[in-house]
């Protein structure tokens, strides 16, 4: 029996407010996804998953069906559906997308930022030249996601801020993705583009800001150069 809403969730997420059993059950499954739990190519049993959290097939069902217009699963039939694998394609066109999203986001924050605002990217700009130097990846990249949290949120769109969430956790999915993003070369190339980003923010300089931030994302998906790397496995 699910517990009541107002007890502590079995599920590893905390929630703020109260989920609807299919939305709960649609989260766990994310997580298990984006965390490399359920693992690209992967069946999921609907019948399984409804016995492990004791509840009926059809919110597990209406919770895939989700996952499946987000682009997590496939669904080929009521019994067959797979965790999906995301192509170098997809990877590349979701960086391009978010290149577009973080740059209007990066346009609309501009004016808005306060000086502590300033000061905080300028610190985390300072800090993942530290981290790069130190080869220190996951801090590098934490220093990079906190300043890319600063503008989304300034932007005040709260729909940008969804959708590029839910790019992030697309990218997870990408086998490849830590491989690439702990190159040298490019975590030395999103180095050098958040010192232009900092730049144009203190120069309160809109359109210098959206093309920065557009291309920032543009070149990161270089990653089409691991495609020959690809065939050879």
């Amino acid at each position: 029996m699910i517990k009541n809403r107002n007890e502590k969730s079995t599920f590893s997420i905390e929630f703020k407010e109260p989920k609807t059993l299919r939305e709960r059950i649609y989260l766990h499954l994310r997580e298990a996804i984006t965390k490399s739990m359920l693992l690209p190519g992967e069946r999921i049993l609907e019948k399984k998953i409804a016995e492990e959290l004791n509840v009926s097939i059809t919110p597990v069902r209406e919770a895939l069906l989700q996952l499946n217009v987000e682009g997590f699963v496939e669904i080929k039939t009521h019994k067959n559906v797979i965790v999906k694998q995301i192509s170098l394609t997809e990877i590349t066109e979701l960086y391009e997308i978010q290149g577009v999203l973080e740059g209007y986001a990066a346009r609309r924050a501009s004016l808005d930022l306060n000086d502590q605002d300033l000061l905080k990217i300028k610190k985390l700009t300072e800090n993942m030249e530290k981290y790069f130097r130190s080869n220190n990846v996951e801090k590098f990249y934490k220093s990079n996601k906190e300043i890319h949290e600063i503008f989304l949120k300034k932007s005040n769109n709260q729909s940008i801020y969804d959708l590029v969430s839910k790019l992030n956790l697309r990218k997870k999915m990408f086998r490849y993705r830590v491989t690439f993003l702990a190159k040298k070369d490019v975590m030395k190339k999103a180095l050098d583009d958040h010192k232009k980003i900092l730049n144009a923010f203190l120069a309160r300089d809109s359109d210098t800001i959206e093309k920065l931030v557009r291309e920032h994302w543009i070149s990161d998906s270089r990653i089409r150069e691991f495609e020959n790397g690809f065939k050879k496995e």
